[in-house]
């Protein structure tokens, strides 16, 4: 009768402990689960923050190029003019 009530205890305790075991391993994985989606959030918050600044970067910087261009453009005009003015009998380079 003692053996019975024995095993009857470590097994009920050995269930138990199978069953807390589980349960406290899925409320564990759900919160890191959860925890790992608000870094991923978090981190594409910052990426869309730094590209969308980068957008805007090369949107100037293609400006300044165009920019640039036209003023190149002028200058070579402006150097072939000078050149044939200096040597009219030769062609510019």
């Amino acid at each position: 009768m003692i053996m019975n009530e024995v095993i009857t205890t470590a097994v009920i305790g050995f269930i138990s402990t199978i069953v807390g075991y589980i349960a406290g391993n899925r409320k564990s994985n759900a919160e890191a689960n959860a925890l790992e989606i608000e870094n991923v959030k978090e981190v594409i918050s910052v990426y869309t923050t730094a590209i969308n600044d980068l957008k805007v970067e090369i949107k100037e910087l293609k400006e300044l190029v165009e920019k640039y261009q036209v003023h190149i453009e002028k200058l070579q005009n402006e150097l072939y003019t000078l050149r044939s003015q200096m040597t009219p009998d030769r062609p510019a380079l």
